[in-house]
């Protein structure tokens, strides 16, 4: 698949992930809204999520343009900066809108909902504490394409040793 194809398929998951952590987020942290510790785990337990998410994602992909030989290096940095654009074109619009309320902003908030809890607390730094996981996502998504070798390697190993132990097997029963 494209790298532009693998983008917008990364940012309909994006936009799917953070639709269902902004339905779980409200119920989850209005279980203990003055507990901060399990604010806080609820919080990085939604970026864990959607870490783990794309990275399943994309170490698939890669895994599978692998089997092609179709694999190229930097593409899953690629992917990350096709799946940031509407992220960033937001971004830019928070920015340049002044007046009150600046939907964009709430906008930007929403997409950014897996991040939520670092957002809510640092408050006074928006809109340019959105820049972190605006660069977070393209180093995520390259380091999963690059994982996509590794796990390729295990699956090729796996598969050896099972052919070994098959060849040995055969060779007791007869």
């Amino acid at each position: 698949m494209g790298t532009v194809k693998l983008g917008i398929k990364l940012v309909g998951t994006h936009a799917i992930i953070s639709i269902l952590e902004f339905f779980l987020l409200v119920p989850l942290t209005g279980l203990w809204e003055n507990n901060q510790l399990y604010q806080w785990i609820i919080g990085l337990l939604q970026i864990f999520i959607f870490g783990f998410i794309i990275y399943a994602d994309i170490s698939n992909a890669s895994q599978n343009e692998l089997k092609r030989d179709t694999f190229w290096k930097p593409k899953g940095f690629f992917i990350g900066l096709v799946a940031t654009t509407p992220a960033l074109i937001l971004f830019l619009l928070t920015m340049l809108i002044k007046t009150q309320p600046n939907y964009a902003e709430i906008i930007l908030r929403f997409w950014l909902v897996p991040y939520s809890k670092i957002l809510v607390t640092y408050e006074k730094h928006m809109p340019y504490l959105a820049i972190g996981p605006i660069i977070l996502l393209p180093i995520i998504t390259g380091l999963s394409y690059l994982d996509g070798i590794r796990k390729r390697n295990k699956i090729l190993n796996t598969i050896k040793q099972s052919n070994a132990k098959r060849a040995e097997k055969s060779k007791v029963d007869r």
